[in-house]
């Protein structure tokens, strides 16, 4: 749920070798150049497993004609079972790339017309007024719709946007659910089966679904969510068995086969090669990879257009999307140039991981092994280590509680001592019982001064020897709004407000503005599209909060 960020440690890269590691290499016909970069990447994708705690995880490559399967781990609750190339992940978002694939389509065929707004096709869209909600708008994120409201409303009402199309780009699962419904209208069929009959039967997909069903569970991996997904996510934290939701959203059900997800990468090859058959003509696929448009204007490389992220690595296009799942995590890159993809997916979800840097990894090192380089080194699993001494010392709250940092980053108070992580140099997670609700945030003296606190929960630590900004009082109604909201839909989940001085925050990191009329938003950015209502008010303290247009109920 994009209220509760989570956070999760990301070290070092272990060396292992895959033999040992219990990787399994499934490479009929891999030349010696091919076996050098496998061997690379089935250590890579042991140490993933490892460090973030996976019970399996596979990964599908191919070069040129060939392919190749790397596995590890089970797919049975008992660990005994190992992983089958027959078994389905769920791609999750990667999906999207299937519905633009079907919209290009029906514009070739005159059913459809990306620059239209989608109320042409699909007048009941509970859109607002003003500017239109153009098809290719929607499939490049650029509207201004929420990410996962309601795509017909809620309770007869409209949805709406958070600024003009175009002026930003926000990833939004709603848009591409009216998409969807456009496409069964088109079609006269549910979506799960015009995918399996527009793209995964040309393709020869046979066991691609285009939908998550009950009847196909048992031909799934055994899959995994946080024991406690109330909690900040710690590296290697305890899972356990994911509920099953069955699921038909165009945003992102498609179940594949690793074998399958092959034919499918070698379709986006030939794609970026410029050749469209069997799905598209030659110009349409042209135009599918033609203007993605800019994420983020800071970030001059990350670009998205038509259901695929464009990435560069070493100035090389790459064709990427990631997928999360209740229970899945999934993640493919394409080098077209190169004829080189690679595609990975684990049996867990809701601990903010996604094989990313695993696909990457397996499509340089195909590449640079073909032509007799050497592979270097995978990137580390996470950002560079924090300085204990920036964070080392005693802090103490107002009422006199605190705890201390040691040396060797570790938080002890009440005698008990736990290890600190840092997902970043100014975010520190704990599992001390007593701080591990919410990260620790770092307040600076100036924007790149020394730690002089560490905010947590509703509460700010001082720093010994340090002068630290006291907060504001924390106004009576702003602290009637803060307390535990959950959804008993797993897509949904749960989020604890807390009021910190003047200012509301979700999971304690996230601060919201209030807009007025009873409605809040993310403070940052201002232009977010999510909005908060609370709602259900009993001697002033709400008892719902609806979270663009999902419900939460107050579970203090």
């Amino acid at each position: 749920m994009p209220l509760h960020r989570r956070h999760f440690l990301a070290g070092s890269a272990a060396s292992l070798a895959a033999g040992a590691a219990g990787a399994r290499i499934s490479a009929a016909g891999a030349s010696a150049g091919q076996q050098r970069a496998l061997a690379a990447i089935a250590d890579y994708l042991e140490v993933h497993r490892r460090h973030f705690g996976l019970p399996g995880l596979g990964l599908i490559i191919v070069d040129g004609a060939f392919t190749a399967i790397v596995t590890s781990g089970t797919r049975d609750y008992r660990e005994t079972v190992p992983l089958a190339d027959s078994d389905l992940w769920q791609i999750g978002s990667i999906s999207k790339s299937f519905i633009a694939l079907i919209c290009l389509q029906l514009a070739g065929e005159g059913k459809m017309t990306l620059d239209a707004d989608i109320r042409s096709v699909l007048p009941e869209a509970a859109l607002p007024g003003g500017a239109p909600f153009t098809i290719r708008g929607l499939l490049d994120h650029t509207t201004g719709l929420p990410d996962f409201a309601p795509e017909f409303g809620m309770d007869g009402g409209t949805l709406w946007r958070g600024f003009e199309p175009g002026a930003h780009w926000y990833y939004s699962n709603t848009g591409y659910d009216l998409l969807g419904a456009a496409i069964a209208r088109i079609e006269g069929r549910p979506v799960g089966e015009v995918i399996e009959a527009r793209i995964a039967r040309p393709l020869g997909m046979a066991a691609t679904r285009g939908a998550i069903r009950w009847r196909d569970r048992a031909r799934y991996p055994a899959s995994y969510a946080p024991l406690r997904p109330d909690l900040p996510t710690l590296q290697r934290m305890a899972l356990a068995p994911a509920p099953w939701v069955d699921a038909a959203l165009a945003a992102g059900s498609v179940a594949s086969t690793l074998p399958d997800i092959a034919r499918y990468l070698r379709y986006l090859i030939n794609a970026g090669q410029g050749r469209g058959a069997p799905l598209l003509s030659d110009a349409a696929a042209a135009a599918w990879l033609a203007n993605p448009v800019l994420q983020d204007p800071a970030v001059k490389d990350e670009l998205y257009g038509l259901g695929l992220m464009h990435r560069f690595d070493e100035g090389r296009r790459l064709l990427h999307h990631t997928g999360g799942m209740v229970s899945f995590s999934s993640s493919f890159h394409v080098d077209a140039a190169a004829g080189t993809g690679a595609f990975a997916s684990c049996a867990v979800g809701g601990i903010n991981y996604r094989p990313r840097l695993l696909t990457r990894f397996a499509v340089k090192a195909l590449r640079l092994a073909r032509a007799g380089a050497a592979i270097p080194a995978p990137p580390s699993l996470g950002p560079d280590a924090v300085k204990p001494a920036d964070y080392a010392g005693r802090y103490v709250a107002r009422d006199g509680s605190g705890f201390t940092i040691t040396p060797g980053l570790a938080l002890a108070a009440a005698g008990t001592s736990a290890a600190i992580e840092a997902p970043s140099p100014d975010a520190l997670l704990t599992a001390h019982p007593g701080f591990d609700a919410f990260p620790l945030l770092a307040v600076r003296a100036g924007k790149q001064g020394p730690v002089v606190a560490l905010d947590h929960g509703s509460r700010r630590y001082a720093r010994d020897g340090a002068t630290a900004p006291a907060l504001p009082p924390t106004p009576p109604g702003l602290a009637a709004l803060a307390g535990r909201y959950q959804s008993d839909d797993p897509w949904i989940g749960g989020v604890t407000l807390v009021a910190r001085g003047d200012t509301l925050y979700a999971g304690g990191t996230d601060a919201l503005a209030d807009m007025g009329n009873g409605l809040w938003r993310p403070a940052e950015p201002q232009w977010s599209p999510e909005r908060l209502r609370f709602t259900g008010f009993v001697d002033g303290r709400p008892q719902l909060l609806v979270f663009s247009g999902r419900p939460l109920e107050r579970r203090d």
